[in-house]
């Protein structure tokens, strides 16, 4: 069974996503094309816990969007994502809550 996500939520920094169960499907990543973000995603309401998405560090000289869509990642804590960057960056995350 499909689970249609919420409108999309920007992150531009460091903090809490959603607390509850939730099905993570993806996430976009906008740099200011110079300065490499560190992200990941955890399955918690801090940032501790199990990743959803492990540390990785992103490309921000590449000319296109960052990120993986079409995932169904159950986390059953709540979505909490940690960003570093000495630049701009926006996440843009796709989830829906689960009942």
């Amino acid at each position: 069974m499909g689970y249609p996500s919420l409108p999309p939520v920007v992150k531009t920094a460091t903090g809490l996503v959603y607390s509850g169960k939730c099905m993570l499907h993806g996430f976009l990543i906008g740099t200011d094309g110079v300065n490499d973000p560190t992200i990941t995603v955890y399955n918690n309401t801090e940032e501790s816990g199990d990743e959803a998405i492990p540390t990785c560090t992103y490309d921000a000289s590449q000319l296109n969007l960052n990120g993986a869509t079409g995932l169904k990642v159950y986390c059953d804590k709540g979505l909490y994502i940690s960003i570093s960057c000495s630049g701009a960056v926006e996440v843009v995350l796709f989830y829906a809550p689960l009942r």
